[in-house]
């Protein structure tokens, strides 16, 4: 069997492709290395990908086109080691019955523990009280300010893999949830019965807390417009680590500097967040440079490795991405948006 890992010689390789990793991989066949210290071009992956049984993609990857598909006659799996695979599949790879695998699952649990230590951060002041104490504020204990997540109301838009996760870390809390996401049904949710179906501008308007969990796609680039964010009640804390380009980030940014609500931002209409960006001097947000799923390394290529041997064994894969589940996936490539 051959193998092919896309991602480039350095240090992010050395991350997620550690040599003790690439050891297990070679276990399973010949493996040929991206010895670049650039992802591959769509030429180059033309090239590359002959001969290759199994191709284990990460970051940066060039898309499946038809044209890399022509050479790809003995492929017959995409693993994904990261987490959407829509800018790296495309329909054609499912048509031609590749199996498509992807840590995305994996990855979902660390985003949600990311997300929830987000909202605990930001309710209990941990940033200002860290701030008060080292300029040597008079022990501001800022009583009134000071919140807690037990019994709070949340607000999830959208729920994916990320959002199943976070309510069941949410369940000590006995928080209330209304959630909007129009793919999902009330029979989905068996099991959760504080969480309550609601139109997007009634979850808008009702939460303490929004939590922002929908994929970026056509439907959902600009959901939540400068109308909607309108809605938000004063005092409301909006968490986004989802995709930036689904908030109006200029209206998010009106919004912060009327000081009437609060924000945790992992995400941003353009990445890395520039330098002169209003939202760098604002003191109610906290801002994380897209790092909720970080503490998840090595451990999304074992997963794949691990469906790489279901396919060698011919069993069901655990991590297989359907089409149906890959056309609800973030699409962050120009052309798909």
């Amino acid at each position: 069997m051959n193998i092919l890992i896309t991602m480039q010689k350095g240090s992010e390789r050395d991350i997620y492709f550690p040599d003790e990793v690439i050891n297990e991989i070679k276990k399973l066949g010949n493996v040929l290395l991206n010895e670049n210290s650039r992802p591959f071009t769509e030429k180059e992956l033309c090239e590359r990908i002959k001969d290759i049984d199994v191709c284990i993609t990460h970051w940066a990857c060039p898309s499946f086109t038809g044209e890399v598909l022509k050479n790809a006659g003995r492929l017959k799996m995409l693993a994904h080691a990261a987490g959407s695979v829509a800018d790296v599949a495309t329909d054609m790879v499912f048509e031609k019955g590749i199996k498509v695998c992807s840590a995305n699952r994996l990855m979902a649990r660390y985003v949600a523990e990311g997300v929830l230590t987000y909202m605990l951060s930001a309710l209990r002041l941990v940033t200002e009280y860290d701030r008060d104490m080292k300029n040597r504020v008079e022990w501001s204990r800022r009583v009134v300010e000071n919140r807690t997540l037990i019994g709070e109301r949340i607000g999830l838009i959208g729920l994916g893999t990320i959002g199943r996760y976070l309510l069941d870390f949410l369940k000590p809390f006995d928080v209330r949830i209304k959630l909007f996401d129009p793919y999902i049904s009330r029979d989905s949710l068996a099991g959760y019965s504080n969480v309550e179906l609601c139109p997007l501008d009634e979850v808008l308007s009702w939460g303490n807390i929004i939590s922002i969990h929908a994929s970026l796609t056509q439907e959902t680039k600009k959901l939540i417009t400068e109308e909607k964010l309108k809605l938000i009640r004063n005092g409301t804390l909006f968490v986004n680590t989802a995709r930036g380009q689904i908030v109006d980030e200029a209206a998010l940014v009106k919004e912060l500097e009327s000081g009437r609500i609060r924000a945790v931002l992992d995400v941003y209409n353009n990445e890395p967040l520039d330098v002169n960006s209003p939202l760098r001097r604002l003191e109610n947000v906290i801002l994380f440079p897209h790092v909720a799923g970080a503490p998840v390394k090595e451990q999304m290529t074992y997963t794949v490795i691990e469906e790489i041997k279901r396919l060698i064994q011919n069993i069901p894969l655990e991590h297989e991405i359907t089409f149906e589940r890959y056309k609800m996936m973030t699409r962050e490539k120009e052309q798909q948006i």
